[in-house]
């Protein structure tokens, strides 16, 4: 037979980009889904977000062994003076147990000195919530936990039994076949003979495969027979959505893939301009990937690694593995314990010429913020500060290739902005969402901690929102209008203390849940109350802070808070009453030189997109007429 010579070899980068171009166009991307219990999920790609449907943990409970008290009856006690507290006063509790009625604070068993008499001594007053496990603190009833395309973990499988989820949409398992060739291999096991070689190549990739998460069958060797070759990719076709032939790929008297490809469907490549891993076949046949393998163990490897594990990859939308260590500016100071060594779990991302890390939730039984770390940074005993600014050793557990593509989302929380990093994902972009509060953001911008955070900070000589902060705190800055959104209190479902307005606030039988200091809804609040002559120490739980919308409405959905001041979205999702107050602008501040990149035009384009527009649609007390508006204020101006 004629001799075959390489009619379209290629270099890599274009034969690969060809091979996915031409496979997205013959629809093998797109999701092919099927339901499994989350028991069953380890390592299952997410086909759709999922949200929690229940709290974590789903009740307050005491952090630590020790006494429950009231925070209000610790006041004024100190080591010089100790406070006694008889035994109404406190309750002993263990790790885990729910809080007694009435108590909201617990101190740690070794800092109580318990008397004869049944009373106990305490030597130092303790905040509200202070060695408490609050509900909610890990995950709120309707956040979403993750985004479509997230590989599940083992810690990941926690999270969704505690949050309620039993069951995930997840994509399907891709099927690959795999066909050993040719006259001259046998069994490693067998007696060889001169002239024939040990079949070792389909371990390889079997188990390279497998460790991608690829379902694999290995056939018995085809002999080198063109028609045998074809019949049975014609047989495996159906059942399978990759095929692999090693050897006979190449362009010898006897490499006869090339042949039986070449009739039965697309060549888009044959050859490939790299040693080794040069005899190589990207076919298409039937809308799926069929690619011939070199036959030498290491060729074969090169293109299992360039070329095979980008289609997989493809396939669950996922990226490289990750990388051991970098370098990292730490965007926040932390603090540390100086008796121990501490992991502190972090998110990572690259913001202008260098990498950034943001500290997680940090409690030892806190599972969400191990599903979201890209990293960890240990702080050494003896060491109690890390501060702001300072370059630290973060051992990465995410690619660096994905931290590089993430997008760091730092400020004012919104509901809506986890719906946008879902659909981000959809078009290759991650933001990582940091909660820092409004101000947070804007310094965060400042100091080039961020690409972009979300503010809505309310001005009270003006009334107006956002540019005066801007103009006063930013030399130059890049705003986009987002949305104006609702912002009111958030009742129980039928609001059985019928509250009005925020005067009601001071009413000896209701009590409050507040946001954090330096969020915009903060800020907010007391603006109205100045306005009302109202003294935040008449509102019972003024101090009683959240750092979220859905927090807040969770405390009043079960009953440990009669009121709080979110946006109207969030009571929509819990099912409960609302008391509008005002309608306020929630807008991106975009780092300056963010703006020019190409992942703000893939932002811009989503958010501006009818997809999200849908979205939002869905979701009461949003206004997105001023959506995509852009306001630049440069210092030179």
């Amino acid at each position: 037979m004629e001799r075959k010579i390489y009619l379209k070899k290629m270099v890599l980068d274009r034969a690969l980009e060809l091979y996915l171009s031409r496979l997205k166009e013959a629809g093998f991307f797109e999701p092919k889904t099927q339901k499994v219990k989350v028991g069953e999920a380890i390592d299952r790609v997410l086909a759709r977000a999922i949200f929690a449907l229940r709290s974590v943990p789903h009740y307050n409970s005491a952090a630590v062994d020790g006494i429950a008290v009231r925070s209000s009856d610790t006041v004024q006690a100190s080591k010089h003076a100790p406070k006694r507290l008889n035994r109404e006063q406190f309750m002993i509790v263990n790790t885990g147990q729910p809080m007694p009625e009435g108590f909201d604070a617990v101190i740690m068993i070794e800092d109580v000195h318990f008397l004869e008499d049944g009373s106990v001594e305490i030597f130092e007053p303790v905040p509200t919530f202070h060695n408490v496990r609050t509900i909610g603190e890990d995950a709120v009833e309707y956040d979403m936990l993750f985004c479509r395309y997230h590989r599940l973990t083992p810690q990941d499988l926690a999270l969704l039994l505690a949050a309620g989820v039993f069951e995930v949409e997840v994509l399907k398992n891709l099927e690959c076949a795999v066909v050993p060739t040719g006259d001259e291999i046998v069994d490693p096991s067998s007696e060889l003979k001169e002239g024939f070689i040990p079949e070792t190549n389909s371990v390889l990739v079997k188990t390279f495969l497998e460790k991608l998460g690829v379902a694999v069958r290995v056939l018995d060797p085809v002999g080198d027979d063109p028609e045998k070759l074809a019949s049975t990719l014609q047989g495996l076709l159906p059942a399978y959505d990759l095929v692999l032939f090693i050897g006979g790929s190449s362009a010898g008297r006897k490499d006869f893939v090339y042949r039986a490809l070449e009739k039965l469907g697309e060549i888009v490549a044959h050859g490939l301009s790299i040693r080794p891993g040069k005899p190589t076949v990207l076919a298409i046949v039937e809308k799926k990937p069929v690619i011939g393998l070199p036959g030498f163990p290491a060729s074969c490897f090169t293109v299992l690694e360039r070329v095979v594990k980008p289609v997989v990859e493809a396939w669950y939308h996922q990226s490289d593995s990750a990388e051991d260590f970098l370098i990292a500016e730490c965007a926040t100071r932390i603090f540390s314990s100086a008796g121990d060594d501490e992991f502190v779990r972090v998110a990572l991302a690259k913001v202008k010429d260098r990498y950034v890390c943001i500290p997680l939730k940090r409690g030892a039984a806190t599972i969400s913020s191990l599903t979201k770390m890209d990293g960890v940074l240990v702080v050494p005993r003896g060491q109690e500060v890390i501060d702001e600014g300072e370059k630290v050793e973060v051992r990465l557990l995410a690619t660096k290739k994905r931290i590089d593509n993430t997008l760091l989302f730092v400020g004012s929380n919104d509901p809506l902005i986890d719906r946008l990093s879902d659909l981000l994902i959809e078009r290759g972009v991650r933001l990582s969402v940091v909660n820092v509060g409004s101000l947070g953001g804007v310094k965060a911008i400042a100091k080039s901690h961020a690409h972009l955070a979300g503010i809505h900070l309310f001005d009270s000589e003006s009334e107006t929102y956002n540019l005066p902060f801007l103009k006063k705190m930013l030399n130059g800055f890049v705003l986009v209008k987002f949305a104006k959104r609702l912002q009111g209190l958030v009742v129980q479902k039928g609001n059985p203390k019928s509250i009005r307005t925020l005067q009601d606030l001071v009413r000896k039988d209701v009590r409050f849940v507040n946001r954090q200091k330096a969020s915009g809804t903060r800020i907010l609040l007391d603006y109205y109350l100045s306005k009302l002559g109202i003294e935040p120490r008449q509102i019972n739980g003024y101090e009683n802070e959240e750092l979220t919308h859905m927090s807040v409405a969770l405390k009043v959905k079960r009953g440990l808070a009669d009121a709080g001041l979110a946006v109207a979205y969030v009571a929509q999702l819990m099912d409960l009453d609302f008391v509008p107050l005002c309608w306020e602008e929630y807008d991106l501040l975009i780092l300056p030189e963010f703006l020019n990149d190409e992942r703000f035009q893939t932002i811009f384009d989503v958010m501006t997109s009818s997809d999200f527009r849908n979205v939002v649609f869905q979701c009461s007390g949003y206004d997105i007429s001023d959506l995509g508006k852009i306001v630049e204020e440069d210092e030179s101006k």
